[in-house]
């Protein structure tokens, strides 16, 4: 009836788009997104005004510090992973909780054991963004953790394991800033208000890697549109590829 009528609608449009016939489209998964572009914003264009900042920023770090790190070479493995679900709990074949990750180290590191001392001598950095402190709701935060907007990189802690940063990954990346020149800031949750949490605790169990969780300060997270710092994202690609380096 009407349902098929609307369905029927969205695949002449999409048969439209594509160019094809609208009867080979047997399936589709179709979803609604902000499409209006990017751009920077503010006095001296120190903001980033763009839909989905979270967490396509730290994948675009993440991708540009690899490609520098592939132009440049290195005899040590280094690997990005960008998973698909993370906002809807990452449970599937793509996602965090499954076994993507697992599968592709064990066909780069075939030998069991080779695989188990390479995966204890790494460090994943999980790059999610930060909640920044909001003028109007500063009581939202713990006094002493207040990120702000282009002050660099965010060591994410939570004595919960909701992120899976611990002291010995935490100075790692404290290290990896300090010599990319890289100013890093500091965030607990208050202990009142219940915390989100990362993929870094999901890989971590799965994949039993020590994991720093860190990301840029942002405001309006999860909005339609949402605000980062223009200078962090340079400063973000710069940990990672002194991480990637080193």
């Amino acid at each position: 009836g009407l349902a098929d009528a609307k369905w029927q609608g969205v695949e002449e449009l999409c048969a439209e788009e594509l160019g094809i016939d609208a009867d080979t489209i047997i399936g589709q998964d179709l979803m609604f997104f902000d499409v209006s572009p990017s751009t920077v914003g503010g006095v001296r264009d120190e903001f980033i005004f763009a839909p989905r900042l979270d967490n396509l920023a730290s994948c675009h770090a993440g991708l540009e510090a690899l490609l520098d790190r592939t132009q440049r070479g290195g005899k040590r493995t280094a690997l990005l992973a960008c998973y698909d679900h993370e906002e809807v709990g990452s449970t599937s074949t793509t996602g965090a909780s499954g076994s993507l990750l697992s599968d592709v180290l064990s066909r780069i590191v075939p030998n069991t054991e080779d695989l188990a001392r390479a995966r204890s001598r790494s460090l994943l950095v999980s790059v999610d963004m930060a909640h920044a402190v909001h003028p109007n709701y500063a009581d939202r935060h713990e006094s002493e953790h207040m990120p702000h907007i282009n002050a660099g990189p965010v060591i994410k802690h939570n004595a919960n394991v909701r992120y899976a940063t611990d002291a010995t990954t935490a100075a790692a990346f404290r290290q990896i800033c300090e010599r990319a020149e890289v100013p890093v800031q500091e965030f607990v949750m208050r202990a009142n208000l219940a915390c989100g949490s990362t993929i870094g605790p999901l890989v971590a169990s799965r994949v039993g890697t020590p994991v720093v969780d860190v990301g840029n300060a942002m405001l309006s997270m999860h909005s339609i549109r949402e605000q980062g710092g223009a200078h962090d994202q340079h400063l973000m690609i710069r940990a990672m590829r002194e991480h990637f380096s080193s």
